[in-house]
């Protein structure tokens, strides 16, 4: 009895800690504008030091916490916070905007997209001659656009994404070719030119991938993410069941979010 009744005493204990450990979910922390001045390493030593000020830790113990620091776009951090260290960061005076990650709020859709660009050349018809004048050739076919795509992957060997014929890729271009499973830097191109993957949000809800189901790189297993990398940047490709690419002169950088498109 007096063991049993110290098993209780046990749990009873750690239920706090249990419960504690339930509430830790992703957030992103938005801090508004960069220093322009500072570099990506002072970037993300900022974000560290924020984070460890908020967690009472130290700056290696704040980085198990810390997912992604963004350096480029926005200026700001993913990281693992419990409820109250998430409402005490959104009460800061330089946190502009505090949002839980929700892995199942965003999905992979396709829509009609060449019907809403404008870009189709007559109903049912495909013919390149009868969209001359239009708004590809106004934007010269795409020529010196970088286009990001978001999405499920990308299958690297498709047609869509050959560079025959492409020019050297633009020096001012600073991204990655990630490798992965199944995913070498040979994979990239002066057609599709970057390829990274995201995965620390999605195993921090739902555990390790499964890596027979989808790849743990930015390969591509769906089809999805081909898809509308290929209909956005992709090359024509003769004899396919789709009208092709909208800017066959692109570069494509693509990013993987994997499903259910939770960073």
């Amino acid at each position: 009895m007096m063991y049993h009744n110290l098993l209780f005493l046990l749990f009873i204990i750690h239920l706090p800690i249990l419960a504690f450990c339930s509430e830790r979910q992703v957030y992103i922390v938005y801090l508004g504008k960069h220093d322009r001045g500072k570099s990506k390493h002072e970037i993300e030593d900022r974000h560290l030091s924020h984070l460890s000020s908020i967690k009472a830790i130290g700056v290696e113990e704040a980085r198990s916490s810390l997912l992604y620091s963004y350096k480029n776009s926005l200026n700001g951090y993913a990281a693992v916070l419990t409820p109250d260290e998430a409402s005490r960061l959104s009460e800061l005076d330089e946190v502009v905007l505090v949002i839980r990650s929700d892995p199942r709020k965003y999905s992979m859709q396709t829509t009609r997209s060449w019907e809403f660009l404008g870009l189709e050349g007559g109903k049912g018809s495909s013919n390149p001659k009868k969209m001359r004048g239009g708004l590809l050739e106004k934007a010269k076919y795409g020529r010196g656009v970088i286009v990001g795509v978001m999405d499920s992957g990308v299958w690297p060997e498709s047609k869509s994404f050959s560079d025959k014929g492409m020019r050297p890729i633009p020096k001012s271009w600073r991204g990655i070719c990630q490798t992965g499973q199944e995913f070498d830097s040979s994979h990239c191109n002066r057609k599709l030119i970057g390829a990274r993957y995201y995965l620390k949000g999605y195993e921090n809800h739902f555990g390790p991938l499964n890596t027979t189901l989808d790849y743990r790189s930015p390969r591509d297993k769906d089809g999805h993410g081909t898809h509308t990398a290929s209909t956005v940047g992709g090359r024509r490709v003769a004899n396919v069941s789709a009208l092709g690419g909208f800017r066959p002169r692109h570069r494509v950088r693509w990013r993987a979010a994997r499903p259910p498109g939770h960073l």
